[in-house]
C-alpha cells in the first residue's frame, strides 16, 4: 500500500513594525510668504519674481503715492542745524501736511493748546471768614486771587495782539496810535479782564459767549448735528453722558429765561499757538481760553407721545396756544436758577475757528466764589 505521509502545518505569526515615515504623513513645502514690509525699514520692498500682477499694481501705487508726497514735503535734514531751528522746521513740515490735506479735501486735524491753569477766585471777606479753618488760608486763597487776576493782566500782550488783529468782536483799535496812549489803553482794557460794563473790550465776547451757551443747551437737549461745532470732544462726552437717562419717547424742551446775574469772564488765558515763520491768514498767532460763569433761570418741559406734561407747572401758569407747525400745548415748567462755570477755547490762529466748550470746573464745597 503506498502510504501518504502527513504534513504538520505550523502557524507562523509575521510581526511588523512601522517607522517613522510610515506613521507622520508628509507635510507639503510651502512657499515663504511675499513681504511687502522690509523687517528693517518702512519702505516697501520690490516685488518678488513670482509675485502675482495685483501685488505687483499695489506695489506700483503705494510707490507713486510714496513720490507725490514727499515732492511737497521733502523730509527734514538737521545737519548742521541748531535745536530751534529743527522745532521751526518741524513746524513747518506740520503746516505743510496741514496744507496738502486741504488741498486733497481730506479732513485737517486741528491743533489745540492744552487745557490752561485756570482757577476760580473765591471771596475773601469778613463775610466768609468762616469758611477757611485759618487765617493762614484765607491769606493764601487773597494771594491765589491776586494771582489769578495778575495772570488776567498778563494777557495785557496778547489781547492787545488780539485787539490789533480785530479779534474783539464789535471793537475797532487804531493800530497807528502813539505808544504812550497804546500803553495806557491797553493797561486800562487787560485789567477789566472780569468787567461785566458795557464799555469794555470783554463785552460783546461774554454775549457772544452766553448767545453760544444758549445755543449748546438747546442742541444738547435736541442731540443736534450742531454740537460738535459748540463744543469740543473732551467737554461733549460728559454733556452727553448727563442725556443718556432721558427716555427716548418722550418729548424735551430747554428754556432760557433770563440771566440772574451778568455773564463774566472769571479766569482769561492766552498763549501763542502758532510758531511758522509766516503768520496766519487770520492776523494773530494767538489762542485764547477763557473760564466764564453763567448764572441763569432755565426751564425743561417734558411731554408723552401723547402730549401730556410730565413736569411740575409753574405757579399761576396758564397753558399756552400750540407753536406754529405743531399741535402740541405747551405747559410752562417752573424755572431754576442754574450756575455753572465753563472753559471756551478758541484757537485764533486757525481759519474758521470758532469759541467752543471745552471743560467744566467745580467750585470747592463750602467756598463761594468771588462775584
Amino acid at each position: 500500500m503506498l502510504s501518504l505521509s502527513r504534513r504538520r502545518v505550523v502557524p507562523v505569526s509575521i510581526r511588523c513594525y512601522a517607522t517613522k515615515t510610515s506613521v507622520t504623513p508628509k507635510k507639503k513645502s510651502k512657499k515663504p510668504a511675499l513681504s511687502l514690509l522690509k523687517p528693517s525699514s518702512s519702505r516697501l520692498a520690490p516685488p518678488a519674481p513670482d509675485a502675482d500682477l495685483k501685488t505687483r499694481l499695489i506695489l506700483a501705487a503705494h510707490k507713486n503715492w510714496q513720490k507725490t508726497q514727499t515732492r511737497d514735503n521733502p523730509p527734514i535734514d538737521e545737519t548742521g542745524m541748531t535745536e530751534e531751528e529743527v522745532q521751526v522746521a518741524h513746524v513747518e513740515r506740520i503746516l505743510r501736511e496741514r496744507k496738502l490735506l486741504k488741498e486733497q479735501g481730506r479732513a485737517v486735524p486741528d491743533i489745540t493748546l492744552p487745557l490752561l491753569d485756570h482757577m476760580l477766585p473765591y471771596a475773601v471777606n469778613f463775610k466768609t471768614y468762616s469758611e477757611y479753618p485759618t487765617w493762614r488760608d484765607m491769606y493764601d486763597q487773597f494771594m491765589l486771587n491776586r494771582l489769578n487776576d495778575g495772570k488776567n493782566a498778563f494777557s495785557q500782550v496778547c489781547m492787545r495782539h488780539i485787539g490789533l488783529a480785530d479779534s474783539f468782536p464789535g471793537v475797532s483799535i487804531d493800530p497807528h496810535m502813539s505808544w504812550y496812549k497804546s500803553w495806557f489803553t491797553f493797561v486800562k482794557h487787560s485789567l477789566r479782564a472780569r468787567s461785566v460794563k458795557s464799555n469794555a473790550w470783554v463785552a460783546p465776547m461774554r454775549q457772544e459767549f452766553l448767545d453760544c451757551y444758549i445755543k449748546l443747551n438747546k442742541a444738547l437737549m435736541h442731540k443736534s448735528s450742531r454740537l460738535e461745532e459748540l463744543a469740543m470732544e473732551s467737554y461733549l462726552d460728559e454733556a452727553l453722558s448727563l442725556t443718556q437717562q432721558r427716555d427716548p419717547q418722550h418729548l424735551y424742551i430747554w428754556r432760557f429765561h433770563r440771566e440772574v446775574s451778568p455773564t463774566r469772564i472769571l479766569s482769561l488765558r492766552a498763549s501763542d499757538g502758532h510758531f511758522g515763520k509766516e503768520a496766519p491768514k487770520t492776523g494773530t498767532r494767538v489762542g485764547v481760553q477763557a473760564l466764564v460763569r453763567f448764572d441763569t433761570e432755565q426751564s425743561v418741559e417734558i411731554y408723552d407721545r401723547k402730549g401730556t406734561p410730565l413736569h411740575e407747572p409753574a405757579v399761576g401758569a396758564e397753558p399756552m396756544a400750540p407753536e406754529p407747525g405743531r399741535s402740541l400745548t405747551i405747559v410752562p415748567a417752573i424755572p431754576k436758577r442754574v450756575t455753572e462755570y465753563l472753559v471756551l477755547d478758541n484757537p485764533m490762529y486757525l481759519e474758521g475757528s470758532r469759541w467752543r466748550f471745552r471743560a467744566r470746573l467745580e467750585p470747592l464745597p463750602g467756598r463761594t466764589v468771588a462775584a
